[in-house]
């Protein structure tokens, strides 16, 4: 498992940030001004679950950027990116939607660590970023045929059956790896 921190680093080098990324230049400079933004940031992720597709009217690039944006630079929080809930769309060089699952995923827990800070739970953390990306699947899909994929069908039935966190749990143990070996 990657930490949040090199992942989002490596997404703001490649895609132009509204916010310059020394951490003196950002918005927000102590740990109460991210508190005081953390009701805005879980309305903007449930915004762009809601709405995954950028129109005349908004721009959820602009949006997404400052997600993480404060994702970033926040001192508090952690949230570990999980590549094993995106093996097959993130390795597919063909599926062009790869890279926005990738983002839903994290921002989708990124909610629940934001929302659960006292007590974490690693597999319904990752559910969560799971039934996010379900949301925007569904969203796309009724806009594009070519979103369709079988690993996101997958999601959508365990969803629907709401079987995601058991799946999320044993996902989670298989790629666990013992410290001591």
């Amino acid at each position: 498992m990657k930490q949040l921190y090199s992942y989002l680093i490596f997404i703001l080098l490649i895609v132009p940030s509204v916010y310059a990324q020394d951490k003196g230049d950002v918005p927000w400079q102590k740990k109460a001004d991210f508190k005081a933004e953390e009701g805005n940031i879980l309305e903007d992720i449930l915004w762009l679950e809601e709405n995954p597709i950028a129109t005349s009217t908004n721009d959820t690039k602009v949006m997404s950027e400052y997600v993480l944006n404060w994702l970033t630079h926040t001192p508090y929080l952690s949230v570990t990116f999980d590549e094993v809930f995106l093996e097959g769309l993130s390795n597919n060089k063909h599926y062009k939607f790869a890279e926005k699952f990738r983002i839903t995923y994290l921002f989708g827990k990124s909610y629940y660590v934001i929302t659960h800070q006292d007590a974490v739970e690693e597999a319904a953390a990752s559910a969560r970023g799971i039934r996010g990306m379900v949301k925007v699947y569904q969203e796309l899909k009724k806009v594009d045929p070519s979103v369709k994929n079988r690993i996101l069908e997958k999601y959508s039935r365990l969803v629907k059956s709401a079987k995601v966190e058991d799946y999320a749990r044993l996902q989670l143990k298989k790629v666990a790896v013992d410290p001591y070996e």
